[in-house]
């Protein structure tokens, strides 16, 4: 089935979804008004499962999407695309997080944006791993957190370059466990181009806590939750 996100999702394109295991026997009631989910943490693609746990913050507010270590953060992804040779030696330099500041020297003889990325890709980016592919260098942050924007500096060697944000650093919010006081009720699937995530939170049902995605729900939340059942199969 085509579907334009999960009925709780805006977006501007097209994908085919599948289904899964029934996860809620029973829904008896949900928090009023739902909240929201901040999109731009995900990549495109994610899908949070039915029964994920949350920290519902009012009608309309931002939800806190919890794992059971906590709500975990994402480490940033960087990619630099060389789009011209080097016709003078010097210097470049690459910034990352606003304060990574490495200089790569090339030569004139650097003379494609693949020899150029290779020699980019070869320096070393303190909390950060570098890899070249052609003319494309994936910088990939050690540390799960957010960064500040990167840069790319030629000087007078010809150099031309274009840095994009691939995948944006999340900082972990520290929420824990404890601050569990709700369930999602439906899927949220989040294809290229979602522009805005909603999600319905339960407050009393059934669930068949083992098939939720992600190993289950823990047995620690059930008695934040009074009003959910929680139903074991393992």
């Amino acid at each position: 089935m085509l579907r334009k996100g999960t009925f709780n999702t805006i977006n501007q394109s097209s994908t085919q979804i599948g289904g899964g295991k029934v996860v809620w026997s029973r829904v008896r009631e949900l928090y009023q008004g739902g909240g929201k989910i901040d999109h731009t943490k995900y990549p495109a693609g994610t899908v949070i499962p039915a029964g994920t746990m949350v920290k519902f913050n009012g009608a309309g507010a931002e939800v806190n999407v919890i794992t059971a270590e906590g709500q975990a953060g994402r480490a940033e992804i960087d990619t630099l695309t060389v789009t011209a040779k080097a016709t003078a030696s010097g210097n470049l330099t690459v910034t990352l997080d606003g304060t990574v500041a490495v200089t790569v020297a090339v030569l004139d003889t650097d003379d494609t944006p693949e020899k150029v990325a290779a020699k980019i890709a070869a320096g070393t980016y303190t909390g950060w791993t570098a890899e070249a592919d052609g003319a494309v260098v994936t910088f990939t942050a050690d540390d799960e957190e957010a960064k500040a924007a990167p840069a790319f500096a030629a000087a007078a060697t010809g150099v031309t370059a274009t840095f994009a944000v691939t995948v944006a650093g999340v900082d972990p919010d520290g929420s824990a466990l404890t601050d569990v006081n709700g369930l999602i009720f439906e899927d949220v699937y989040m294809p290229e181009g979602t522009i805005h995530a909603t999600c319905a939170v339960v407050r009393a049902g059934r669930i068949y806590a083992d098939r939720v995605a992600g190993g289950g729900l823990p047995t620690a939340i059930e008695s934040q939750l009074p009003m959910i059942e929680f139903v074991r199969e393992s």
